[in-house]
């Protein structure tokens, strides 16, 4: 796998977990096997082509991605499963130039077919169910830590208000650092504005880098830790909010870089839900 850091626009490629990182993050040797498991009953009990990830450029679907990918080559014999993998991306409103453009790479990367669809996970679910009928399970980079996760189970079906659907989630006892654990040490790629502070990314209204991180530089300006440095995984939602909470050289404000119209046209005209 190529060295995740040169596919990431304006990440800094020289940049390796040293003090207080890499020698900090835990062993994810049980959760991935458990994870593996997961993926491979769900694909013991649907075909291919009844499965779909659900992605949205952040840390989590990203490693499910990863190991999804990885689990398919195994379980196929082929190095080019990605494109068979039906992968759907849930846009934001007011999406991060850089998430769009981290989406466009992870498709180059693992040589997907990628769908784009935006609104509201429960709209959206019922367009893709309406558009592929042969659907029938969902997998999903939720964590117990996500709000109303605690009680998930690996295979789950959907509440009965909701489209119908199987809900895979392989990462339920992932926490925040296996997340950071499994990338780092596996190169995996991941969207730049992590290692600018970032932590949990929604859209540029409700999301900034994360307070914990912050610190000033030799200059005295205030910068910011990449995400894996954050300490206490219960502040991972910190920089989440409709208000401005991350400070920048002491004034307190903070200025996101919404894509608007500007949205690559790759994927914009696109598959398109």
């Amino acid at each position: 796998m190529a060295n995740s850091h040169a596919l990431r626009n304006g990440a800094n490629t020289d940049m390796q977990p040293t003090c207080g990182g890499m020698d900090e993050l835990p062993d994810v040797t049980d959760v991935l096997k458990e994870a593996e498991q997961v993926i491979r009953q769900c694909f013991q009990t649907y075909a291919l082509d009844e499965v779909f990830l659900c992605f949205n450029g952040g840390k989590d679907c990203t490693v499910l991605l990863d190991i999804t990918i990885s689990v398919l080559k195994d379980i196929y014999k082929s190095c080019d499963i990605g494109k068979n993998l039906k992968v759907v991306y849930i846009r934001t409103k007011g999406p991060f130039v850089e998430i769009e453009k981290f989406v466009q790479e992870i498709k180059m990367y693992y040589g997907l077919t990628l769908k784009v669809t935006e609104g509201e996970m429960k709209e959206t679910l019922q367009r893709l169910l309406e558009k592929d009928g042969i659907l029938k399970a969902g997998l999903m980079g939720t964590r117990r830590s996500d709000p109303y996760s605690e009680n998930l189970q690996f295979v789950q079906k959907t509440d009965a208000n909701w489209p119908q659907i199987m809900r895979i989630s392989p990462l339920l006892n992932w926490s925040y650092h296996h997340i950071w654990s499994y990338i780092l040490q596996r190169q995996v790629p991941y969207c730049s504005l992590y290692d600018k502070g970032y932590t949990s990314i929604g859209s540029t209204t409700n999301t900034w880098p994360n307070p914990a991180l912050a610190h000033k530089d030799c200059f005295g300006c205030v910068t910011y830790h990449p995400a894996w440095r954050l300490s206490d995984a219960s502040l991972e939602r910190a920089g989440r909010g409709s208000s401005v909470k991350a400070p920048v050289n002491g004034n307190g404000t903070y200025h996101n870089h919404s894509l608007t119209s500007t949205i690559n046209p790759c994927i914009r005209n696109g598959d398109v839900l």
